[in-house]
């Protein structure tokens, strides 16, 4: 059968490929079932196991999952289904014909407006924030993988969409390149990362920063004519300050762009600027028709749309929700490197860059000398490859003063103060490990954001409450109170909650809501609590409660997998409530089982055809007194209750 005619899924009839994008191509396609056209991106994995004896396709597979949980965004592409086929997983999502990456926008019309630049900033960063909330990291952050599509008038590149986050990561999670490999596009590419640092929220902001510059001036701070000078230039060089950029937005870029990730612009902040920047007018900026044509530079080498997906609609131009409070130490950056940059002359590039950078720039030029080049997992340099030839449009605009900072609100680089050590405001659903500095629970423990699923949590935020700015005794008081009151009825399902509340840091004019999180005494999480699970998620006994129903399923080694289910539905077991194993034995030297009959089984199971069944945590948990077990109620003969919730007998 010939490749435009393949079947995938037995579903997605593929009828022309669209482009190449980062880790595979995207073909229009036909869904013969709904008789729609859809677009399919084979995510490409390798066709065997890597040298840690993973499974390619299956975290390719878990990857392209983590795009769909965004599908609701209205700047991130929307996502249908996750299909496999030929040991490989693909990527379903909308098809909008019309659309454009906002690489070939700016290599076909030359630099944008800045106003316009600032507008799709603002989206792509709200697109970024939403996958950041949810502990993902896009890692690929440049113009290809910007969409402009047409509004539903028709209207061309009026819709902004954020796409390919199919080479996403959570941010502890193994990479799906070859060990040693770097996930992103050289120039691009934050510089803790091309030294051997994790991504993280603040390396997307950066790479939101050179897109900007890109799209505003029509060359990237960091392009180069070869790879091993793009390289050096993101390590190294200061970029020169945007000309043609209205002072928010070169601010913006500015700020973003900063080396060091604690210094770098927040996302709060940033947000703040570009709003600002979409309602000003440039410094002498044209159209993005009248780019085409500004007086040309010397020629550099294009590059082709990659075609990487289309995406939703996006709903509005205006800037979503603050929720991350921006620190003092960003906007100084900001500040510093914008006063900087105008006069920038050659030697400029040879600033003294930190120690961690100095010595990955050893191990970098050892490389480079020697001839090994170095890894880019998603993309060849010249971003996708090239295929479009010709000179880029280098506008060149007169030099103007350099813009200075806006007065701004007091905002703490700490906003719950130095010790938790969090740079960013907490929102509900977010998952912590805890360093309880003056005793367990108590006092303001040092946070570190970790992900709900794959790192068994310690805690997490269950709401967020606003804060009194006064952080008066009564205010504070006020604010546990009404955490204790929001997060009553879960902590009633848990074994052995333990409730904290963080306010924020005293003396700042716009401080973050007070987050109520929730923790178990001597015992992990596992995993999200109460209305942040899903049905269909793998939970543990600390997940669990009254109320929940699950199925299982037995493993090789005897232990079983848990998955969260609704009652309405059929299901292998129904939760009753909570018993506690009194003494101080091993759980191997407790009958659990009976525990949970002494306590629940008349009302429950007696001459119903039921029984009672036990759970208990890890054995480190248990002897870290953690002895409390989940009793449930099942059939005796282990097949499914119908669905329905079960009722107690008395």
């Amino acid at each position: 059968m010939p490749r435009d005619e393949r079947v995938v899924a037995g579903r997605y009839r593929l009828r022309q490929r669209l482009g190449s994008g980062g880790g595979g191509d995207v073909w229009l396609a036909e869904d013969e079932q709904l008789r729609v056209q859809v677009a399919v991106k084979e995510i490409d994995v390798p066709r065997e196991p890597d040298a840690l004896g993973g499974d390619p396709a299956a975290r390719g597979h878990k990857e392209a999952l983590k795009a769909a949980q965004l599908r609701e965004h209205p700047n991130v592409i929307t996502v249908y289904d996750v299909v496999e086929d030929d040991d490989r997983p693909w990527i379903v999502m909308e098809y909008l014909p019309g659309t454009r990456d906002l690489r070939a926008v700016v290599t076909e019309h030359g630099p944008l407006p800045s106003g316009e630049v600032a507008g799709i900033g603002a989206a792509a960063l709200d697109a970024l924030c939403a996958g950041h909330r949810l502990g993902i990291i896009h890692r690929d952050v440049k113009p290809s993988n910007i969409l402009l599509a047409p509004d539903r008038s028709g209207a061309a590149d009026r819709r902004v969409l954020l796409t390919d986050y199919g080479i996403s990561l959570w941010p502890r999670e193994t990479r799906v390149t070859q060990s040693g490999m770097v996930v992103g596009t050289p120039g691009f590419v934050a510089p803790e990362r091309l030294s051997g640092g994790e991504a993280t929220p603040a390396t997307d902001l950066f790479s939101l920063g050179v897109t900007l510059y890109f799209a505003v001036e029509g060359t990237a701070p960091f392009e180069r004519d070869t790879l091993d000078a793009a390289l050096m230039a993101a390590l190294t060089s200061q970029p020169d300050v945007p000309q043609r950029a209205s002072d928010p937005l070169c601010r913006a870029i500015m700020g973003l762009l900063a080396k060091d990730p604690a210094e770098r612009m927040q996302a709060a902040q940033a947000r703040e600027l570009l709003a600002e920047a979409a309602g000003t007018t440039t410094r002498g900026a044209p159209s993005a028709s009248a780019g085409a044509d500004a007086t040309a530079g010397e020629p550099e080498q294009g590059a082709a749309s990659d075609g990487s997906g289309p995406g939703q609609t996006r709903g509005s131009d205006e800037p979503g929700r603050t929720d991350r409070p921006d620190g003092s130490a960003a906007a100084e950056a900001a500040t510093d490197s914008t006063a900087a940059g105008a006069t920038r002359g050659p030697s400029d590039g040879a600033r003294r860059v930190p120690g961690r950078l100095a010595a990955a720039l050893l191990a970098l030029a050892a490389v480079l000398v020697g001839g090994g080049g170095f890894a880019l997992g998603a993309v060849a340099y010249h971003d996708e490859g090239a295929a479009a030839q010709g000179s880029k449009v280098r506008a060149k605009a007169a030099p103007s003063s350099s813009p200075t900072p806006s007065p701004t609100v007091t905002r703490s680089a700490y906003p719950y103060g130095r010790q938790v050590g969090l740079r960013e405001a907490l929102t509900p659903g977010q998952c912590v490990d805890a360093d309880w500095k003056d005793g367990e629970f108590e006092g303001r423990p040092g946070l570190k954001l970790v992900d709900c699923h794959d790192d068994d949590p310690e805690g997490q935020v269950i709401a967020t409450v606003a804060a009194d700015s006064t952080a008066s005794t009564s205010g504070t008081e006020a604010v546990r109170s009404e955490c204790a009151r929001r997060t009553a009825e879960l902590r009633a399902t848990m074994a052995a909650p333990a409730l904290s509340v963080l306010t924020p840091e005293t003396g700042q004019s716009e401080p973050p809501a007070s987050a109520c999180l929730l923790f178990l005494k001597n015992a992990t999480l596992g995993g999200p609590l109460g209305d942040y699970r899903k049905f269909g998620d793998e939970v543990y006994v600390t997940q669990l409660g009254p109320g929940d129903c699950f199925d299982e399923e037995e493993d090789e080694d005897g232990s079983y997998t848990k998955t969260l289910v609704s009652c309405d539905e059929p299901h292998h077991t129904q939760v009753v409530g909570w018993t506690w194993a009194s003494g101080d034995g091993s759980s191997d030297s407790v009958d659990t089982a009976d525990l949970c009959d002494e306590k629940y089984g008349v009302n429950w199971a007696r001459g119903k055809g039921h029984e009672m069944w036990a759970w208990s945590s890890s054995d480190e948990e248990w002897e870290a007194g953690f002895r409390h077990v989940l009793c449930t109620v099942g059939r005796e003969d282990e097949k499914k209750l119908p669905a329905g919730a079960l009722k107690p007998a008395y």
